[in-house]
């Protein structure tokens, strides 16, 4: 690392440390827990990361395994995003979690499946490839998630807490970035140049969302609630919120047949 990522992997280290502490002092944690978990490892595989030589073994496992980890901590909160983000629909919610479940399985299943049916010996670390397919492969899954969990709340008026919005629209850019950052750098892997304004540009927008964490959640913001979605036009607003309760009764109707 050169003194500009090292410094600002500091302050991202120190960020994430805060954001957990104030999770846990404001009581929050009980109702963020996945989230809290998923900084958790991000901020111990920092620290892991930083104390192991990095072009050896021990680092490509070390590495694996954290990001495994992550990816599946990510699943799950997606997941809990989209049931958020409509907690006021609970059929429809239920309908898009049973959804992307299945979407994602699919999408961790068909790396490894790929491997078992190249018995091709010309690559001599068929898993490691594997893997880093895998993580492509969930990276973009849930990036397509994202854009559409975000265009879904910026158009359809859903009533939500103040900490969720906060929760939500942060990881919404943090994943999105991270998922932008590992494409370009599988894109241009021999380009040190692009590797390194990449690795920096995404460890800043790190930066922000962590700070909008620090700031933006508070005990308070658990009472507190806000429309988000088509504030522009109140009157196609209550015609979209009538849209989602008649699909939302739809649904549950079909659930008790």
């Amino acid at each position: 690392m050169n003194p500009w990522e090292k410094g600002i992997w500091c302050l991202t280290t120190g960020l994430t440390a805060a954001v957990l502490v104030k999770l846990w002092s404001s009581g929050l944690l009980k109702l963020y827990k996945l989230f809290f978990a998923y900084l958790a490892v991000d901020f111990l595989s920092s620290i892991g990361g930083m104390a192991i030589p990095f072009h050896s073994s021990t680092y490509a496992y070390f590495y694996v395994a954290a990001q495994t980890v992550k990816i599946a901590i990510a699943a799950f909160m997606l997941v809990e995003i989209y049931s958020l983000a409509l907690e006021q629909h609970p059929a429809l919610a239920q309908f898009g979690r049973s959804v992307i479940r299945y979407i994602l399985l699919a999408a961790a299943a068909i790396p490894f499946i790929g491997v078992f049916l190249d018995q091709s010996s010309s690559n001599p670390h068929p898993y490691l490839r594997a893997f880093f397919t895998f993580e492509r492969t969930m990276d973009s899954t849930m990036a397509i998630f994202l854009i559409f969990i975000s265009v879904f709340m910026a158009w359809f008026p859903v009533r939500l807490r103040g900490n969720v919005i906060v929760y939500i629209g942060g990881f919404i850019v943090w994943s999105l970035s991270r998922s932008a950052y590992i494409d370009v750098i599988n894109h241009w892997i021999n380009d040190k140049n692009v590797k390194l304004a990449t690795n920096i540009a995404q460890m800043c927008i790190a930066l922000g969302c962590l700070v909008f964490w620090l700031v933006g959640f508070k005990r308070q913001g658990e009472a507190r609630t806000a429309v988000v979605g088509h504030l522009w036009n109140r009157a196609e607003a209550d015609r979209l919120t009538g849209q989602l309760e008649t699909i939302n009764d739809g649904l549950a109707k079909l659930r008790k047949r």
